[in-house]
């Protein structure tokens, strides 16, 4: 009997000490509901954006410290690796729902390849994640201040609802890698732009891997 209450008394204490790792890592973690990479003179642009409020406990932007500045490096790997350095708090990037990329960037396929193999390798990003092309990255960006929620939601939101319309065609990050992958046809990607500020349907922007 002692033996048996011996072992209940641990088995409590272990499971009470993993639920307070977990606690510890949810606060030391940031949730970005966006991803967006470009090209800019030949360097690969990164940045990732977050909804207004914490998701863990509804402290603003500003206080939560995730407003570093887009950055430039010779690869996606470097750029995505410079910016989460200067983060205060590690990327959780679970809950991302939309990766941009720019037009430039997807043009230049050593780069866009390099990309596509990281993602690959390291599943960072949800396969689920819808993909989308802009040609003005920083532009579509820009667009979040005259928005009621952050542009990740409100993307994953648009692209639904333009999909229903038959305007876009979806597609998600694991369709991409496994077309390129089997290389076997062309991809078409939802491309959106801004008018007056709004985001706007512009066709599709196709990859052909083949």
């Amino acid at each position: 009997m002692k033996r048996n209450i011996s072992r209940m008394l641990g088995l409590l204490l272990l499971v009470s000490m993993l639920g307070g790792c977990s606690a510890v890592q949810l606060e030391e973690r940031n949730f970005p509901m966006l991803a967006a990479v470009d090209d800019h003179g030949g360097l690969v642009e990164f940045t990732y954006g977050f909804p207004a409020l914490s998701q863990k406990d509804n402290t603003d932007m500003a206080e939560a410290k995730v407003n570093v500045p887009m950055t430039a490096k010779s690869s996606f790997s470097e750029a995505l690796s410079d910016y989460e350095r200067q983060m205060s708090k590690k990327a959780d990037c679970n809950h991302l729902k939309v990766l941009v990329l720019g037009k430039n960037f997807v043009e230049e396929r050593k780069a866009f390849d390099e990309m596509l193999v990281s993602l690959k390798k390291t599943e960072l990003f949800p396969r689920n994640t819808y993909v989308c092309v802009t040609g003005d990255v920083e532009s579509l960006l820009a667009v979040e201040e005259n928005l009621p929620e952050d542009l990740g939601t409100y993307l994953e939101m648009y692209l639904q609802n333009h999909e229903s319309d038959q305007q876009i065609k979806l597609i998600n990050l694991g369709k991409l890698l496994d077309e390129r992958e089997n290389r076997k046809e062309a991809i078409n990607i939802p491309c959106l732009g801004v008018e007056n500020d709004a985001i706007v349907p512009e066709g599709i922007f196709t990859v052909d891997f083949r």
